[in-house]
């Protein structure tokens, strides 16, 4: 089931380092990976189909043109994060967004996703999902196109990620 389909004056242009009350847990969302570690980003990636490097996800975010962190103002935990490239013309390429699991339904996602898009403000906004997400994407604008990928084998990962 897809969760809540927020209205658009919900994160449409707030500032980042806003804070929103959804179903009474104050989200917090920020571009700062300051004092940001590896082990704050412990649990995320378990979807992946092999378990990556410690430090992944800290740097892969470190490496991207934009991010986004949404924070449990109460406990400053990292409940959900966008990552995206960009040439900041053409396209955009959102590379990652999760929200862990205690804190889906909340909108979270659909936030993130809004402020990113609206960030980017490319021509064509893409990104790649799991079946199981095309209607979450669909309810938010996102149409399905022909695309093509190349991955590379788990043990080809190595520690270089």
């Amino acid at each position: 089931m897809v969760g809540r389909v927020w209205p658009r004056h919900c994160h449409r242009g707030r500032p980042l380092n806003s804070v929103v009350r959804r179903h009474r847990t104050v989200i917090a969302y920020s571009d700062s990976l300051e004092g940001l570690d590896a082990s704050s980003l412990d649990g995320f990636l378990a979807h992946w189909d092999f378990t990556p490097p410690e430090g992944t996800l800290l740097t892969m975010l470190r490496q991207s043109t934009s991010v986004i962190l949404a924070r449990d103002s109460s406990s400053s935990r990292i409940c959900g994060y966008v990552a995206a490239l960009s040439d900041g013309i053409a396209c955009g390429y959102i590379s990652a967004l999760e929200v862990r699991p205690e804190f889906r339904g909340r909108g979270i996602g659909t936030a993130l996703l809004g402020q990113m898009t609206d960030r980017l403000n490319v021509f064509g906004v893409y990104l790649s999902c799991a079946p199981s997400m095309r209607e979450f994407y669909a309810a938010r604008g996102f149409s399905s196109v022909a695309a093509m990928c190349k991955r590379r084998k788990a043990q080809e990962h190595g520690n270089d990620a």
